[in-house]
């Protein structure tokens, strides 16, 4: 089964409207609870069942997560038809597994407000930056946005292409898990969570770096794919949209003590607003693409 150009299309144009007011009001998710989005009743419901050291129990919970949701989808998606009021609410159920909004409205309009916006940019990112300077948590803030360009957007539609609404859940529940678990710290036990999230983003994250440098193009700048050759970054996917960033604004973005990307100076208030606009055109540019790749 694969997915549906007019699901698509509305669930782009649900997308378009979500548009909040304060950096959490969504459009959509005020259609629902926040506590009650379906990512989030699986991050709850995981955290209570997980245990560090536990392998085998770990990943036939990765394993459960994954297919009990996806296999509940492809009948939803066999059953429903494919009348107005089923695409729209495919649509809604597509939505909710993806949303770059997230990240570049509420960094937006913090950065349109404030040079330094730190309390908000700490609400996307695990490393503390309670002592950063401001040029890192402008990093903090351009790493996490384009990180999400993969996970949150560009990956959930690339498997609902293929896969309809089980592959986009699938991705987005793989993805919400590794958030969960995937860590160094958690050994072994973290690993299925992890190597099943890199699995299913590889493509996307390499396709995500070249939407990017086209994006970066049209907007009349000059990449340094630099950036790209001998990144040793520890994430195998995070490295291509971050390092595509990095090269197309010519600067460096850097977690201190871990890596840094790039070899120009890490970014100001001025490189953030034009990473947010540059992934905010490869949105579009990928939205576009994936429309017309359905279509055709």
């Amino acid at each position: 089964m694969w997915g549906s150009p007019a699901v698509l299309a509305v669930a782009l144009a649900l997308e378009v409207l979500d548009r909040p007011r304060e950096w959490n009001g969504y459009f959509v998710s005020r259609l629902i609870p926040p506590s009650a989005h379906p990512v989030a009743l699986i991050y709850k419901a995981a955290s209570r069942l997980v245990k560090r050291g536990a392998t085998l129990r770990n990943a036939l919970l990765v394993a459960l997560f994954v297919l009990a949701p996806s296999l509940a989808l492809y009948m939803l998606q066999s059953a429903i038809g494919s009348g107005l009021w089923q695409t729209v609410a495919e649509a809604y159920l597509l939505k909710l597994a993806f949303s770059e909004s997230h990240i570049l409205y509420p960094c937006w309009s913090a950065y349109s407000r404030d040079s330094c916006p730190r309390g908000v940019v700490q609400q996307f990112v695990r490393r503390d930056l309670a002592t950063a300077s401001c040029p890192h948590v402008a990093s903090a803030c351009i790493e996490t946005a384009a990180e999400s360009f993969v996970d949150s957007f560009v990956s959930p539609l690339f498997w609902y292409i293929l896969l309809g609404l089980p592959g986009a859940w699938a991705q987005r529940i793989a993805n919400t898990l590794d958030g969960l678990i995937g860590f160094r710290d958690w050994g072994k036990s973290g690993a299925p969570a992890a190597y099943l999230d890199t699995a299913l983003n590889w493509i996307p994250a390499r396709l995500s770096a070249g939407v990017i440098l086209a994006s970066a193009l049209l907007l009349g700048l000059r990449p340094d794919l630099s950036p790209l050759r001998g990144n040793r970054m520890e994430s195998k996917n995070a490295r291509w949209p971050i390092s595509a960033v990095a090269g197309a604004l010519a600067v460096r973005l850097e977690k201190p003590g871990i890596y840094a990307v790039g070899r120009g100076p890490l970014p100001d208030v001025e490189s953030v607003r034009r990473a947010l606009k540059l992934l905010a055109l490869s949105c579009t540019i990928y939205s576009l693409f994936a429309l017309g790749l359905m279509f055709i």
